[in-house]
């Protein structure tokens, strides 16, 4: 944490880690912004020469504080590993540039990169279950991904890309949208919320759907696990062993064409009585559910 005595705000700094390269270097540029530092970083200062002017020994001097501030800030926020690549740099650019070497990779790795995005990108479309937040978080992630790597993506573009592939249920509002507003100026917000609301109100209209649907499998899966206790109880011993005793043929429940559920013996044993069945669900006899 960063104390409240300097002009950084208190907050954790990013901290650089071999995974995460992409995203800390978009926060380092902000807040290297926020120091005003960021001149000293990408461009690095101009040296002292012995016959200076006094005016140029200020500006020297203002220009070495601020790199002295940013090579502190990239200290602090890099990790160990980091640490020792840096550790010998004598000036932010230096160090700035090390790191940039080393993650940025060639041009063959960049390329083949961009190209697995943009098949994700081309592929990407939102499921029935999915929520519009969530989609949009999809969509937004590989885009950024992918500006990263060179791709120039434009918000009408992204905008395009959401709209064509939205479920159906959402044509509706997606023909009211393309023929009320103007696509070309609209922000991805905007339609963000737009969609979200059409969502909402579908959500009201059968809020009882998921819920009776998940009603439903949860009764058939414990029916179902009645139904096999039932089963291996008249199929197996105490042991869990196959019942081969000839005096008390082995019953096998089936459903018939009409969906009922129909006793079959073994091919060795006839056809038993009904009031000798045991019923699966009340295990009474003479009956069965």
């Amino acid at each position: 944490m960063v104390g409240n005595g300097s002009n950084l705000p208190a907050m954790g700094l990013p901290i650089l880690t071999e995974r995460n390269w992409d995203r800390w270097r978009t926060q380092m540029r902000g807040l290297f912004n926020f120091q005003e530092v960021s001149e000293v970083v990408e461009d690095g200062f101009f040296p002292l020469y012995p016959e200076a002017t006094k005016m140029q020994r200020t500006t020297h001097k203002e220009a070495k504080k601020k790199d002295n501030n940013a090579l502190f800030l990239i200290h602090q926020c890099v990790d160990d590993v980091h640490f020792e690549k840096i550790q010998n740099a004598s000036i932010a650019k230096e160090a700035w540039d090390i790191l940039i070497r080393s993650h940025a990779g060639g041009d063959k790795i960049k390329k083949v990169k961009l190209q697995t995005l943009r098949k994700q990108y081309k592929l990407l479309y939102m499921d029935e279950g999915d929520k519009i937040g969530e989609y949009f978080t999809k969509i937004l992630t590989i885009t950024n991904q992918m500006k990263n790597y060179g791709e120039s993506i434009t918000y009408l573009m992204i905008i395009e890309k959401i709209m064509r592939s939205l479920p159906q249920k959402f044509d509706f509002i997606v023909v009211a949208i393309e023929e009320s507003k103007d696509i070309i100026l609209m922000k991805i917000k905007e339609l963000q919320s737009s969609l979200e609301a059409h969502e909402m109100r579908i959500l009201d209209r059968c809020p009882t759907k998921r819920s009776e649907q998940a009603l439903k499998s949860t009764h058939y899966k414990e029916e179902r696990k009645k139904y096999d206790r039932w089963k291996g109880k008249q199929g197996h011993n105490k042991r869990g062993q196959l019942n081969l005793d000839r005096t008390k043929p082995f019953v096998e429940w089936v459903e018939s064409s009409d969906g009922r559920r129909r006793s079959r013996t073994n091919q060795n044993h006839k056809r038993i009585e009904k009031r000798r069945v045991e019923c699966f669900n009340c295990h009474k006899l003479g009956h069965y559910s």
